[in-house]
């Protein structure tokens, strides 16, 4: 198995904030905190998981990076875009799922 160092981006981190503050307004401070974390638990297992990803098909995650591939999280309701460089997993951006599969 191949272990890869995963690097999130600044923008990437400004998502995941954003996500969090929808979340509190819809339910609480507490679940929206678990939620953050489960995300970013799930964004950690890219390190030994990217390598299996197939390039992804679809336009939208390609804006980001040519060799861009996908990752379903947050119970499938959210996509990693994200790509790999050397012995890095680079994450570019976290979109809601609806909206990568054009």
């Amino acid at each position: 198995m191949t272990q890869k160092k995963v690097i999130v981006s600044d923008c990437v981190r400004r998502d995941l904030e954003i996500i969090t503050d929808m979340v509190m307004q819809m339910t609480s401070a507490d679940f929206a905190e678990r939620y953050a974390r489960r995300i970013e638990a799930e964004i950690a297992k890219l390190s030994y998981l990217a390598t299996v990803f197939p390039r992804c098909r679809w336009l939208m995650p390609l804006r980001y990076h040519p060799g861009a591939k996908t990752m379903p999280v947050g119970k499938c309701r959210l996509t990693v875009i994200f790509h790999i460089e050397g012995d890095y997993v680079i994450v570019d951006k976290i979109l809601p799922s609806a909206m990568v599969t054009y």
